[in-house]
């Protein structure tokens, strides 16, 4: 695995890098005669597939280098466990689990770990990419695609990734399909490129972000059972139409309104600057990635944000500080307002 190989190797990696959302959790293990995190203080667990996340896991892979043999049967084993215990603790998505295995090779089965870990509900689906042209290795990946409900693939050029990593997700999304799941998907706010001429530059409105809602696009012909993927339809909504919605009677002289996403992250918030100076068009990086905690930093036990995230409705109260007169003085009073579905009113 060096040269050539370890580039197409990195470069897989990072394009199932980019396929993951907000909603999916990861990590990366690198092996040869041991084990080895890609990142080290994140070893034994999962961590979101949030952008600033997999920015980092980024360019720790840069610094992974070929030494060695690899033994492959310790890693599955390392991979299968934490898997597990991340599904039992009830953390991450509960949902569709998956070893993506990128490698040059594999000379055994190892048909005894999958048989200890996978077998026989199979929960665990095996994607192996075998990197190189060389195909002495293949059929004992492609048993181990199909003994594990995956897919196999092998990458020769630079120019394969994309295409490659891709075909994963139809094996991912057939169960969707076959059960006529739609979901629903809102993501987080962001400033459009296409819009930026629709920017606020004052600073009661501020900049104009827009949110996205999409859902898949399943087949509905009989002659197949396995389900196909056909792609993805959305459009697009500024957050000002949303406003629009909010009861507004049920506010207060100093009474506002903020909205967050499933996992947390502001859709829109008075304390919200997405911008380094009112007035520019120069954004934050992580602007559309801000937590609700970073800002009702009141909240220190979480009370308000798991409330939203779980769609809890009801009333909520907590003291709070704030500034007045421009920042001058220091105002403590209580926060109460109505929770609505991901929405709050203060």
């Amino acid at each position: 695995m060096k040269g050539l190989r370890l580039t197409i190797a990195r470069q897989t990696v990072s394009s199932i890098l980019d396929t993951l959302g907000d909603d999916d959790f990861f990590n990366i293990i690198a092996y040869n005669q041991e084990i080895h995190y890609v990142e080290p203080c994140l070893n034994g667990t999962l961590v979101r597939a949030d952008r600033t996340n997999k920015d980092h896991f980024r360019e720790h892979l840069d610094k992974l280098f070929a030494k060695g043999i690899g033994l492959l049967g310790e890693a599955l084993t390392e991979a299968f466990s934490i898997l597990n215990d991340f599904n039992q603790t009830g953390r991450g998505s509960v949902c569709s689990q998956a070893i993506m295995l990128v490698t040059d090779g594999a000379t055994e089965m190892y048909d005894d770990v999958f048989e200890k870990y996978n077998w026989p509900e199979r929960k665990v689906r095996i994607f192996p990419y075998l990197i190189g042209r060389e195909s002495a290795f293949a059929d004992n990946l492609k048993w181990m695609a199909c003994a594990n409900k995956g897919y196999f693939s092998q990458i020769s050029t630079l120019a394969d990734v994309q295409e490659n990593v891709m075909r994963y997700l139809h094996v991912m999304s057939r169960p969707k399909v076959i059960d006529h799941e739609h979901d629903t998907v809102w993501t987080e706010a962001y400033v459009d490129r296409s819009f930026l001429f629709l920017l606020q530059l004052n600073d009661k409105s501020g900049p104009s972000l827009t949110t996205t809602v999409a859902m898949p696009v399943f087949s509905t012909k009989n002659e197949t059972n396995q389900g196909i993927l056909l792609g993805v339809v959305g459009t697009d909504i500024p957050l000002q139409e949303l406003m629009k919605l909010i009861p507004k009677h049920m506010l207060g002289i100093h009474g506002y309104v903020f909205a967050i996403t499933n996992n947390g992250y502001i859709l829109t918030h008075p304390d919200l600057r997405p911008l380094y100076q009112e007035g520019q068009k120069r954004r934050k990086p992580n602007y559309s990635s801000v937590d609700l905690s970073e800002v009702e930093w009141e909240d220190k036990d979480y009370i308000l944000r798991n409330a939203m995230v779980n769609r809890r409705t009801g009333t909520f109260s907590m003291e709070v500080k704030r500034t007045v007169d421009r920042g001058v003085r220091l105002q403590i009073s209580m926060l109460s307002g109505c929770i609505l579905d991901g929405c709050f009113l203060i």
